[in-house]
């Protein structure tokens, strides 16, 4: 089986982008030239892969929102794998810095 385009990915996470974006009540003002898919995660350095299953894995393409406040606006998102947008979820910065502050001096 082909890998899909980014451009095929880039369509089909501005399409669930709208569908969160009108559930949510949030701002959607993106389009197709707004979403830029790499091949590595930006964070976990881990390589963007499309699930074939249907549901999520941890290597698949997502789009985050910087601040999820301001919606889908040009600017305010980036695509990166599933897993560092789901650890981010629910975090502020500030409580992941101090998780990360806490392992580093567990290991250290």
């Amino acid at each position: 089986m082909a890998m899909p385009r980014s451009e095929d990915i880039a369509r089909l996470l501005l399409k669930s982008s709208r569908y969160r974006a009108k559930r949510g009540g949030l701002r959607h003002t993106l389009t197709l030239a707004d979403i830029v898919v790499p091949t590595h995660c930006p964070v976990l350095g881990l390589r963007l892969r499309p699930s074939t299953s249907g549901r999520a894995a941890p290597n698949s393409p997502s789009l985050d929102r910087i601040n999820p406040r301001r919606g889908y606006v040009p600017g305010n998102v980036i695509v990166v794998s599933w897993r560092a947008n789901e650890l981010k979820k629910n975090a502020s910065l500030a409580e992941m810095e101090a998780v990360c502050v806490f392992y580093q001096r567990l290991i250290a």
